[in-house]
């Protein structure tokens, strides 16, 4: 790596173990050589190497009530197996993602299980792969790596609760949100794209960032005041689902005369009036057999599993 950056060894180990001062010039040379060779550190290198912990880790995008019965899951099977579990958050970001599997890799983990958070990590992961330190992708996935995962059929889930409505006699159905910066949420939006064109509807889509509550807020007011006329309603998070159903409390929209609704996940879908028919991911079943990929994959099982959950589509009395 030296040769490739033009420096001397001793000043490629100062930069990286910050031992003494390197000149910003060449600080960035080094740099885009280490992103280019995508080099790990030869303490890392040597970790992987190393006997385990008997401990997994599990990075999470972020910290929400989703992923709870998820981390449950996990544990458990986990700790009948014997492991400790490590959590971390990346929230959504793929260079805190990469700081936490170098950090996985430090403390010599015995597996990881990931919900990755781009594509950015994918040469990295794979040299963990092939370093002997197993990856389960959980919830989503980056293809053409050599790895266990389990994710939803998202597009097919999707479409499902959207022809529900369409053959109910909606004919206005509002898609609350694509986020075009969260990794993975292609599907979900295809599914209801194809819904609505297979049955020659218009389509409505509100394009919202995921934490921000007031941001959903505003988005729906402004989609209101356009004029535009919905008679049907899918949230595609826990968030979107109670601010969505704040805001139409709020502006004395009946569920399900003026609006049929369909929500994310069952958490609390039976506690509102009227009972939320939801989509739900199955998060707790979709740890669990994390986890059991995972701990197949520590004890060597060689064949590689990609599993497919269906979501489950719970109808009530909201559409």
């Amino acid at each position: 790596m030296a040769r490739v950056a033009g420096v001397s060894r001793a000043t490629v180990s100062a930069y990286i173990n910050k031992t003494r001062f390197v000149s910003p010039e060449l600080s960035q040379k080094i740099q885009k050589v280490i992103d280019e060779l995508n080099y790990t550190p030869d303490e890392l290198a040597r970790s992987l190497k190393m006997q385990d912990t008997k401990t997994i880790g599990l990075i999470i995008p972020v910290l929400s009530n989703f992923f709870m019965p998820m981390l449950q899951s996990i544990n458990e099977v986990a700790q009948k197996q014997g492991y400790s579990f490590l959590l971390c958050s990346s929230e959504e970001d793929p260079k805190m993602e990469r700081k936490m599997l170098e950090v996985f890799i430090s403390r010599r983990l015995s597996g990881i299980l990931m919900v990755p958070s781009s594509e950015e990590n994918r040469k990295f992961m794979k040299y963990i792969i092939e370093s002997g330190m197993p990856i389960v992708q959980v919830n989503r996935k980056i293809s053409g790596l050599e790895s266990d995962s389990i994710v939803s059929k998202n597009f097919s889930g999707i479409y499902k609760a959207t022809e529900y409505l369409l053959k109910k006699g909606r004919q206005k159905i509002l898609f609350i949100g694509y986020n075009s910066s969260v990794f993975g949420e292609d599907e979900k939006r295809d599914g209801y794209e194809a819904a609505v064109r297979d049955y020659e509807v218009d389509k409505f889509i509100i394009n919202i960032r995921e934490h921000n509550p007031e941001s959903i807020r505003e988005t729906l007011n402004k989609f209101s005041l356009s004029g535009e006329k919905i008679d049907g309603m899918i949230c595609n998070s826990q968030m979107r689902t109670t601010v969505a159903l704040r805001y139409l409390k709020d502006n004395s929209v009946k569920i399900p005369d003026d609006i049929s609704f369909i929500g994310c996940e069952d958490t609390y879908s039976t506690l509102y009036d009227p009972p939320l028919t939801v989509m739900s991911e199955k998060a707790g079943e979709m740890g669990k057999t994390a986890a059991m990929l995972l701990m197949d994959r520590i004890k060597n099982k060689n064949r590689i599993e990609n599993v497919l959950l269906d979501l489950d589509f719970i109808i009530r009395e909201s559409c």
